[in-house]
């Protein structure tokens, strides 16, 4: 038996002029850089540094550990009282705890009249 190779269109050579020009010779993409900067910037969540002490009730949650005993703290020291009984559950691997606090409404300055 005798073998024969043959060349398909797929892996014969094509001739230099109808080769696609080189990686270096291509135009180079534009990049909108203004838009992905943009994309960049609502993407990143902005954590608050301290907490939000104007409401007048918040229900305070987080995993039961130290930090969530600081943060009812600190409420606490900053005129929230404490409202009702605290929560608590388990999610199969942590307990989550919460608790509700509430703050006095300011009170309203009265229109009265000049003396």
């Amino acid at each position: 038996m005798t073998t024969s190779k043959t060349t398909t269109a797929s892996t014969a050579r094509k001739p230099a002029a109808t080769r696609k020009p080189a990686a270096a010779t291509r135009k180079p993409v534009a990049r909108a850089t203004s838009s992905r900067s943009a994309a960049t910037k609502t993407a990143v969540a902005i954590a608050p540094s301290a907490p939000d002490f104007t409401k007048t009730y918040k229900l305070l949650t987080g995993i039961d550990n130290s930090e969530f005993c600081a943060k009812v703290r600190l409420h606490l020291e900053n005129g929230y009282s404490l409202h009702g009984s605290p929560t608590m559950a388990f999610n199969g691997k942590d307990i989550i705890v919460g608790q509700a606090v509430t703050k006095p409404a300011p009170k309203k300055k009265s229109k009265g009249k000049k003396k």
